[in-house]
């Protein structure tokens, strides 16, 4: 380094900067002389920064400023202002995202060929784990509290018992659900005082589908029930007639529909008494009869080596109780609530004139296939239900007690395989 001739040594190292330019301008100015000779100088414009950019920048680290023009077009720097770090392209960046993806494809893969019924479980775990982990504060102290709830409600429910135990005396009667074996529901028969006919009754204890108990006299007259009786015995069908079984069905129902007065008298006081709805006195008709014991009915002998049907055989063949020798294997309602003896077919047949008499829309269904019946009832009910000129009927088992309506077992639910012996007079077109 050397200055006016003189040497004052040598400076190493990185050295940086910048050339100042400056751009020098005369201006002329008119001067106005006073009167007194006094020069008098035009105002000097007030210098305004702009942020109009020259175009160039000065970059020092990550810092980085602009230059810009004055209104006097001088110029002048900006303020140092920090940039982002923008490394580029990176090989670790790259494998890493690579490593992410694949772990991704790991999960997606066995999802789309091993199946989300195997996968699902796995996620659905470990995300009770996470937030397990995230809220555990939270459940302890959550967990803590209904210990304490817990603890406070068994020594309410200890002093409470207490109590009561010294008001009230434990009583040891235990009521049983269903009374089908009481003394109080023999048979009886009885003497019409107005008619002079004999009356067969039984006295029936049931409960409906909410445990709730029920009791009347079902009741018959003994001229109605041979009548009907001698009538379906000379029932005759043609051999080659595909639908003799439905004609048989609606030969006894006209014939027996008129002759259950008795019966409707006991279920309408029911009705009255407990001022049931619609849809509850459906349910205590039904639950009624579902209480009785079956008993299968056929036309021939109760042997179970002379049947092949399976349900008969293992039926007859495990001691099940059995009515042999009716004609068509099928009893009248009349003849049912003489003798309480019947099977399916014989059930849904007194129900479907039973609840048609009360003006429900209903309908006997029975299928070959099956072997079985059931009764179908448009009412508001869940379940199984099949499809009848636009409507829905809701299935309704009748041999098993306590089975609500829409429940049936898989092996005979499908519904295409049920067809329609009778319908109410609701839906007449069938």
């Amino acid at each position: 380094m050397n200055e006016v001739n003189k040497v004052f040594g040598d400076i190493t190292g990185e050295i940086s900067g910048y050339i100042k330019h400056y751009d020098i301008q005369d201006v002329e100015v008119e001067v106005v002389p006073e009167a007194d000779g006094t020069l008098i100088y035009p105002p000097i414009a007030k210098l305004i920064k702009t942020s109009k950019q020259t175009g160039r920048t000065e970059i020092n680290g990550n810092y980085k400023r602009w230059e810009y023009y004055n209104s006097d077009n001088s110029t002048y720097w900006g303020n140092w202002i920090k940039q982002s770090n923008n490394p580029g392209f990176s090989f670790w960046s790259f494998l890493l995202g690579l490593i992410q993806i694949l772990v991704l494809l790991a999960f997606i893969i066995p999802i789309l060929t091993v199946g989300w019924k195997l996968i699902l479980p796995l996620l659905i775990i470990g995300g009770l784990f996470y937030l397990l982990s995230t809220f555990q504060p939270v459940i302890v102290r959550l967990w803590n509290w209904i210990i304490q709830l817990i603890g406070f409600a068994f020594i309410m429910f200890l002093v409470f018992g207490l109590i009561s135990l010294f008001i009230n005396p434990i009583n040891n009667t235990v009521k049983k659900k269903y009374a089908t074996n009481s003394n109080e529901e023999v048979q009886k028969n009885t003497n019409d005082p107005i008619t002079g006919d004999s009356i067969i009754s039984h006295h029936r204890i049931w409960q409906d589908y909410n445990n709730k108990e029920y009791s009347g006299n079902i009741e018959v007259k003994v001229s109605d029930y041979q009548s009907v009786s001698n009538f379906r015995n000379k029932i005759s069908v043609s051999p080659q007639n595909p639908n003799q079984y439905n004609y048989i069905v609606s030969k006894i129902y006209d014939f027996d529909k008129n002759k259950l007065s008795l019966l409707y008298l006991m279920f309408d006081s029911l009705k009255t008494k407990h001022n049931l709805s619609e849809t509850k006195f459906a349910e205590v008709i039904t639950s009624c009869i579902q209480d009785i014991p079956y008993t299968l009915v056929l036309e021939n002998d109760c042997n179970a080596n002379r049947y092949n049907d399976k349900f008969i055989s293992d039926y007859l063949g495990n001691g099940g109780k059995c009515e042999g020798f009716i004609k068509f294997g099928l009893l009248s309602p009349t003849e049912f609530m003489g003798s309480l003896i019947g099977d399916c077919d014989t059930r849904t047949l007194l129900l479907f004139t039973v609840l048609n008499h009360y003006n429900y829309d209903v309908a006997m269904l029975g299928s070959e296939l099956y072997k079985h019946s059931i009764i179908a009832i448009n009412l508001p009910y869940n379940g199984i239900s099949k499809t009848i000129n636009g409507k829905q009927y809701v299935i309704w088992e009748t041999t098993e007690q306590g089975i609500p309506p829409g429940v049936i077992p898989r092996e005979v639910s499908d519904m295409r395989f049920w067809n329609v012996t009778l319908i109410s007079n609701n839906n007449p077109s069938i």
